[in-house]
């Protein structure tokens, strides 16, 4: 699974500018550059409750204040990933999750193709709930994007931005509540095209309630302040090499880890920023360069000796799990076995880690993968995937 997760990786690069495919590797990673601008967003006047989102060299949508875990994705970088190959299309995922999904967003004027921004989720007490930021052109359209997404099921209307959809359940039924927030966005916003594409969002939508009872009443007092939530971001960013670009930041708190280990905290960090790539990803016909990064704080302190265990374990585990999936890609052209096999060269070459006291980080990234060892890939990208040439 892990090898997969590369290969979701190495596509999202794939739609950055077009780059030489004989350039020179990329920037050494304490000097990767990119394109570090600002440009102006306009503000709008919102009464009421709002979303402001926290503008770094990203945008993140959605803090929460406390919370045992959190993640989000920003969506241009993953439509960056299914747009590669021609024919694919960015909505296809969900709209294959119910029959009910297309009439849906339709009725609500939602283009799940272009509007969605950012997807994220937190865990309070092991109480999960989620968000969707998105170019909400018709907010009030909300009951009827319920009312067709789950035809026969009982809505209440607390107000017109806030719904309960009640539905059945394995322990009982449930009640979703479902609200909307204008997004009270700041002046300025980082330049990059992902970004670019981010700051297009309106509002974000709240979904609590989906797998317990535990809901969010206000979803607005679960949100770290003005203050908190810029440095929580800035943490979280602090276990990549650049920021610029990201697409999937978030952490996780203590809980269990290996038998007689316990993680005290992570943090975790996926980023593609643009600047003149690298060998793998000027193969791919992209400017970007991409990191992956996880740090994890454990106790008591790990040795060498255990971590280089766990990585075996852990290796010996992608091997067992990554052959079915092939599998089931095998029908998918040879454009998916040569993206796996390079994903199977990031896994190895592209990956390392450090162990200092009881901080245990795992990195991988593309511009650790020299000229030399994509030579026989070369021209197996081109007789399968023109667009990248």
């Amino acid at each position: 699974m892990k090898r997969f997760l590369v290969v979701v990786a190495a596509l999202a690069a794939c739609k950055g500018k077009p780059a030489d495919k004989k350039a020179a590797p990329g920037p050494a990673p304490a000097a990767m550059t990119q394109e570090s601008g600002m440009t102006d967003h306009p503000q709008t006047k919102i009464d009421g409750p709002a979303v402001t989102p926290v503008v770094t060299s990203s945008i993140t949508f959605v803090v929460p204040k406390d919370a045992s875990w959190w993640g989000e994705m920003a969506f241009p970088c993953y439509a960056a990933a299914i747009n590669l190959q021609p024919g694919q299309s960015v909505s296809a995922p969900f709209t294959q999750l119910s029959p009910n999904v297309e009439p849906a967003t339709k009725a609500a004027d939602v283009d799940l193709d272009h509007d969605i921004a950012a997807v994220g989720a937190w865990g309070t007490k092991d109480e999960p709930s989620f968000y969707i930021a998105l170019n909400f052109r018709h907010p009030e359209k909300l009951g009827d994007l319920l009312k067709a997404l789950a035809p026969g099921a009982p809505i209440k209307e607390v107000s017109k931005t806030h719904y309960v959809l009640t539905v059945p359940g394995a322990m009982g039924e449930r009640e979703i509540h479902v609200q909307v927030y204008p997004i009270a966005w700041p002046a300025k916003v980082p330049s990059d095209r992902w970004a670019a594409d981010a700051a297009k969002a309106t509002h974000v939508v709240f979904f609590s309630g989906m797998f317990s009872k535990a809901t969010l009443t206000d979803p607005m007092a679960s949100l770290a302040d003005a203050t908190t939530g810029p440095a929580k971001v800035k943490d979280v960013e602090g276990v990549l090499t650049d920021a610029h670009g990201r697409c999937v930041t978030g952490y996780v708190g203590a809980t269990d880890f290996q038998p007689g280990y316990k993680l005290d905290k992570a943090r975790f960090g996926f980023a593609g920023p643009e600047g003149k790539g690298d060998p793998l990803t000027n193969l791919l016909g992209s400017s970007r360069t991409l990191e992956l990064a996880v740090e994890l704080t454990l106790s008591p302190a790990p040795t060498e000796q255990v971590v280089d265990g766990w990585i075996d374990q852990a290796k010996a585990w992608v091997g067992g799990t990554v052959a079915p999936i092939k599998e089931q890609f095998a029908g998918q052209g040879p454009a998916v076995d040569v993206l796996f096999d390079l994903a199977g060269l990031l896994g190895e070459k592209g990956f390392k880690h450090t162990l200092k006291d009881k901080t245990l980080t795992l990195t991988w990234r593309t511009d650790r993968i020299p000229q030399s060892d994509l030579v026989t890939y070369e021209s197996r990208l081109e007789a399968v995937m023109p667009n990248v040439k």
